[in-house]
């Protein structure tokens, strides 16, 4: 007996499974936790080091070479398919971005005059990459005793500069150490202000020489700022008595008045 064939008529549809079933396109894995998490750290530290790319260094052809050669270690990393260098893993990654950290460090050192303020703020910035290159490779290669660790490093206290030791708390005036009063303490604050304003006044004369040079003047003002400050700060808790308040110190005695007149 021969099988009967029963055709499908002309226009007939598939059934909706056999649609699903033709249409249906493979599901690509979804990344693990860890590996999830891997990729945050290393977004996170490739933004500190796009900072370093743009930092001022104009002057310091050679540190920026180097700093710019930290962005790319990390973009290379990120784009694989955007670099037209050899791949390299994840962990041989990090500590060329750390060598490259260190080479820009040996550059800095030879800031001099108005180069020097741009070079202390890299610099900061440099051991903070340093620091968070360091523990995300501790973490990877702790995996998978690590992930807490991992965990840790893609949040805002995770990113933060380490520190071997806690930040004492700051002290008021009312927490008197053994041995001094109150009024010794004033003394020290009063002594503080009246030596600042009094190096303020020899700085001051001392930028007024036509014969120093422009970088001697630019470090001469950076201590003028800083001896102001310091002066401010032990004035201002005094209320003012000795020279003024941070304006007064800052700006000079004419500030609070400036322009006065004008208004009325």
């Amino acid at each position: 007996m021969e099988a009967i064939i029963s055709r499908p008529k002309a226009g007939a549809k598939q059934s909706p499974a056999r649609q699903q079933a033709k249409h249906s396109d493979p599901v690509p894995p979804q990344p693990t936790e860890a590996e999830r998490l891997q990729k945050e750290a290393l977004q996170i530290l490739h933004y500190l080091c796009t900072e370093l790319a743009q930092a001022e260094l104009r002057d310091m052809p050679q540190a920026q070479a180097e700093a710019i050669e930290c962005d790319t270690v990390l973009f290379n990393l990120l784009n694989p398919e955007e670099s037209d260098c050899p791949q390299m893993g994840t962990l041989a990654s990090l500590v060329m971005l750390r060598q490259c950290v260190q080479n820009t460090f040996a550059c800095l050192e030879a800031a001099a005059g108005p180069t020097v303020p741009v070079a202390a703020a890299t610099a900061a910035l440099l051991e903070h990459i340093d620091q968070y290159a360091e523990r995300l490779h501790s973490a990877i290669s702790g995996l998978p005793a690590s992930l807490e660790d991992l965990r840790t490093l893609t949040t805002f206290a995770g990113i933060k500069t380490f520190r071997d030791r806690p930040t004492p708390p700051i002290r008021r005036v009312e927490q008197a150490p053994p041995g001094k009063t109150h009024a010794q303490l004033r003394r020290i604050l009063e002594f503080v202000a009246q030596q600042a304003g009094t190096v303020n006044e020899l700085l001051m004369q001392m930028q007024a020489d036509s014969k120093i040079s422009y970088e001697s003047q630019v470090l001469l003002g950076g201590a003028q700022a800083l001896t102001q400050y310091i002066g401010a700060a032990a004035d201002d808790a005094l209320g003012g008595d000795i020279v003024g308040d941070f304006e007064r110190w800052t700006y000079g005695p004419n500030f609070a008045d400036a322009d006065k007149g004008a208004s009325a």
